[in-house]
């Protein structure tokens, strides 16, 4: 695909140019300081966006009153925060890229009390009348008119400091669940006044009068854009894509530049603020109708070419977008331009390489929620550990090409062979199996890839590998021996490690299986179908009982769990600890809890296993009652632990020695660790 429709430059109403149909669509990334002024982090990360090619960054989160205490917002609620914007837009400027702010604030939406007065929207709701339940959100209170009209004033002052600070135009927030957009829709505005929801004049009369007032203190060649709805899901009074394309139209006559378009959800499962994640692990009964649409165009397509026929200026699309599926909506005439959120976070370097005819070198997204998880912390991304360390991290040439060994061909070896390489070492990369991967291929089978997909990831590794110097001895244990007969001058040791097997009489049984024993199992069919087909077939025949319980309520076990149940298993989670779920991330982890609630899935914390037999497991739980849980099957989904053999083998060998990824066990045996430990000893070595 020659992806002509993305490289094409376009002309915003105003006369602004973008030199391609690629923007960064606005994310909180949390690398502000403390006090919200720009961090260097801040600034790495955007100048890294905009040298990688996307025409606009949209700078999500920006805000015009002061936020609460410990979220690291960017602000620009006073002008003590103009010079660090300055910088900003500064480095932005430099590689060709438009900067826009998105002034936001989370209205009814937020989750806590600020300053000890409840979210500020347009009504009070009370607890029964929220969209969803709490803590998801909790009751507001409703403004006064002279309340929105400082608000106005505060939001005008807010945009006109981005103005002085150079950036290039603002985008007012309509959109999700926050401030502006609860004017909007009737889930949240109950109002009887003017500013009600009886017609689209009143529903968009505060947005407009906000508008008109950004309008009339900047120049005319500065953007101002919008996001708003085009569809929101599992609330009464929800909008519509008819209703919102009859907003979008009124809108328009303001002068605003151009319309982003995104969809929001409610519940009783949390959305967490996008409708990204709702069919995990399975979708609300509600949004069934929506799926075909969420695997094909994106469930906000609908939302979006409804209001791209309503108005003439320039339409935005967003939404689980990839390159290919960016291309076909705009050829097929349904936005004008793309916005590219979790995608750029993957690959800042996407559009370039697009335009470089590298579409098979992108790495792309796999859709795992980390970089939203939590919302308060500094963003990260699994698949790119440069994010936000750009300066740490970035691949430089090596000083001196040396000699580098790499044990193991999972992700965390496959990153550090891979940057090693880019740096001009010569790498040997020693894996033991007769193909590259690792568990990927299991991790695969097992998650599935509606929601997320990390064969994307395993495709994109094995095939940098494939085209890089690398040169790799698959079939090959490596000891000591293997390892110096390549006279390496650094050894970056990634093997796999063992799972921890809990001292438990009866574990030995024939009805309790292990990680490595699945893993045997489904090695000769893994080989023989794929994982997509694997987990498909799986649904049909599973040697295993139909009664489970599982030992480990980590992530290894819960995600277990999800999987058993889905096909058709009684299961029973045990754990050890405190807490279920482990380094899931808590937009797919707060939607498991109810899943099993629903499903019928026991779940237990601070148990003390005592015994496994042919007819089941006792155990003492969290309260000092013992429990006897009867089952077919034991399935220990315990987390691996630190394998460091090797190491002490190579260490007295050679004069530098690296151990990373699942090597060091718990939370590095994860891909989002895994993948960080092999950039940092790629770039070390």
């Amino acid at each position: 695909m020659a992806y002509e429709h993305l490289l094409e430059p376009i002309r915003l109403p105003n006369g602004v140019e973008l030199k391609n149909r690629m923007i960064k669509a606005p994310q909180a990334t949390m690398f502000w300081n403390a006090d919200g002024t720009v961090s260097d982090r801040a600034i790495a990360t955007y100048e890294a966006l905009a040298k990688g090619g996307a025409s606009m960054l949209v700078v999500g989160g920006v805000a015009w009153q002061e936020p609460p205490a410990g979220v690291p917002y960017c602000c620009t609620y006073d002008d003590m925060f103009i010079e660090g914007l300055a910088k900003l837009a500064e480095a932005v400027h430099a590689h060709g890229s438009k900067l826009v702010a998105q002034v936001n604030h989370l209205g009814p939406s937020a989750r806590a009390t600020i300053d000890g007065k409840p979210p500020m929207g347009p009504s009070a709701l009370t607890e029964e009348q929220l969209p969803s339940p709490s803590p998801h959100l909790m009751p507001g209170r409703a403004l006064s008119v002279e309340e929105m009209a400082e608000n106005k004033q505060a939001y005008v002052e807010a945009c006109v400091r981005i103005l002085q600070a150079g950036w290039d135009g603002v985008e007012v927030h309509c959109a999700n669940g926050y401030y502006f957009a609860s004017f909007l829709t009737d889930i949240w505005n109950k109002r009887t006044d003017e500013y009600g929801t009886q017609n689209i004049e009143n529903r968009t009369r505060y947005v407009r009068e906000v508008i008109d007032g950004i309008k009339n203190a900047v120049p005319s060649d500065f953007i101002v854009g919008l996001r708003m709805n085009g569809q929101e899901w599992g609330a009464e009074g929800r909008l519509t894509p008819s209703v919102a394309a009859q907003i979008a139209a009124r809108l328009e006559t303001t002068g605003i530049h151009y319309i982003s378009v995104n969809g929001y959800g409610y519940g009783p499962l949390p959305f967490k603020y996008c409708p990204d994640y709702f069919p995990y692990p399975e979708p609300e009964d509600f949004m069934e109708l929506f799926m075909d649409a969420y695997k094909h165009e994106g469930i906000n397509m609908e939302g979006t070419v409804a209001i791209k026929r309503s108005v003439g200026i320039p339409v935005i699309a967003a939404g689980r977008m990839d390159e290919d599926l960016a291309e076909e909506t705009l050829k097929k005439g349904n936005a004008d331009l793309i916005a590219l959120g979790r995608a750029l976070y993957a690959d800042p370097e996407l559009p370039n390489k697009l335009a470089e005819g590298r579409a098979a070198d992108i790495c792309h997204c796999t859709r795992c929620a980390t970089c939203e998880d939590p919302l308060t912390e500094p963003r990260r991304c699994r698949v790119n550990p440069a994010m936000g360390r750009e300066r740490e991290l970035q691949i430089h040439p090596a000083r001196q090409p040396r000699k580098v060994v790499v044990v193991g061909g999972g992700p965390a070896g496959m990153e550090a062979a891979r940057v090693a390489a880019l740096r001009g070492h010569e790498v040997v990369l020693f894996e033991k199996e007769g193909h590259l991967g690792g568990s990927l291929e299991l991790a695969a089978m097992i998650k599935g890839s509606t929601v997320e997909n990390v064969m994307l990831l395993h495709d994109y590794l094995v095939r940098q590998i494939e085209k890089s110097t690398v040169t790799v001895r698959l079939k090959t244990v490596a000891n000591a021996k293997t390892i110096m007969q390549e006279n390496p001058d650094a050894v970056i040791i990634a093997e796999g490690a063992p799972y921890y097997i809990p001292d438990v009489p009866g574990i030995q049984g024939k009805n309790v299986y292990t990680v490595p024993t699945l893993k045997k199992m489904a090695s000769v069919p893994m080989k023989m179908f794929g994982p997509e087909k694997l987990a498909s077939l799986s649904e049909r025949f599973l040697p295993v009982g139909k009664s489970i319980v599982v030992l480990g309520g980590k992530a290894e076990g819960v995600q277990c769990a999800v999987f058993m149940r889905k096909r058709g298993k009684k299961v029973v989670l045990l754990e050890t600890g405190d807490r279920l779920g482990g380094s899931i991330p808590e937009k797919l982890l707060s939607r498991i809890s109810p899943w099993f609630d629903q499903m019928g899935v026991e779940t237990f914390t601070g148990v003390t296993y005592r015994q496994i037999t042919k007819q089941g497991v006792s155990v003492v739980i969290g309260d000092g009652t013992e429990r006897f849980f009867p089952c077919d099957s034991v399935l220990v989904m315990e987390p691996q632990v630190r394998n460091d053999a090797l190491l002490k083998e190579v260490r007295s060998l050679c004069g530098e020695v690296h151990l990373i990824g699942s090597a060091l066990g718990g939370e590095n045996a994860f891909l989002k660790d895994a993948m960080l430990d092999g950039r940092r000893a790629g770039c070390a070595v």
